[in-house]
């Protein structure tokens, strides 16, 4: 999965100069937004028209992604795109302008990461017909293969937030459930005490290294399934079951 990557984007060595909102470059090519505030760039039409004096030798824009992986950040590198906003149809499309200013805006961002494909956005109704197009190009000269076409709602859901991503568990959670409910199963109560220690003992390691999202998780997972159990009011195993709810409860933490 794919995430935007800010972080990669400021440290590029066009930063200091050409950082700019992906907003910024539509209202001044198309007068309008159509992205979230969020997503900042790099002016690579900027740079060249500073540079050389001539805004048709790059691609419109580079921005930092990265693979979202168990939670972090892998391979960040810059996603050049081209916004093609105003095309009606694909007929005035430059197949060698285009390979030259991808090639262009490889060689401006040398020595940073750029990743392999580069995006061309279109408006929706065009965008269809440019994936046609593209794919037949593509018969013809193996770059193209390379070039990922789409609108803006494709492109919403080509790369995204990460911070409106789920957790991804380093546990099982599925299997932590299933221990619960076997030591249950073979041993009522005081079967599962003993392993429920063990995962408060793991959660607070846990929170001592700042993984307070793992903890939660596990911490979660076992609250349910305690939860799901019953006991007679006012008996032994129900005062015990509360006292094992209350060692588990701190671990379970808001993170909206």
């Amino acid at each position: 999965m794919l995430v935007f990557c800010p972080d990669y984007t400021q440290k590029s060595h066009l930063a200091p100069t050409y950082l700019s909102e992906l907003n910024a470059l539509c209202r001044r090519d198309y007068g309008r937004d159509y992205f979230a505030s969020s997503i900042i760039c790099l002016d690579l039409d900027g740079y060249e028209t500073q540079q050389s004096g001539n805004n048709d030798a790059t691609m419109d824009a580079a921005m930092g992604i990265a693979d979202w992986v168990h939670n972090h950040n892998s391979r960040e590198r810059h996603l050049l795109i081209e916004l093609r906003l105003d095309y009606k149809s694909t007929r005035n499309f430059d197949l060698s302008n285009m390979k030259r200013k991808v090639s262009h805006s490889r060689d401006i961002l040398n020595p940073e990461f750029v990743d392999d494909n580069a995006v061309f956005l279109f408006e929706t109704y065009v965008a269809s017909k440019a994936k046609h197009y593209f794919s037949r190009l593509a018969k013809q000269d193996p770059v193209v293969k390379t070039w990922v076409v789409m609108d803006v709602d494709g492109f919403n859901n080509y790369i995204f937030n990460c911070a409106s991503l789920p957790y991804e568990p380093e546990n099982n959670l599925n299997k932590i459930e299933e221990d619960l409910k076997n030591k249950f199963k073979n041993g009522s109560i005081d079967a599962i005490s003993g392993l429920v220690k063990y995962w408060v003992d793991q959660m607070q390691l846990y929170n001592l290294r700042y993984k307070q999202a793992e903890s939660n998780a596990i911490a979660s997972v076992i609250l349910s399934f305690l939860q799901s159990l019953s006991f007679p009011q006012g008996s032994i195993e129900s005062d015990y079951l509360a006292l094992i709810i209350e060692d588990v409860k701190p671990f379970v933490q808001d993170f909206s």
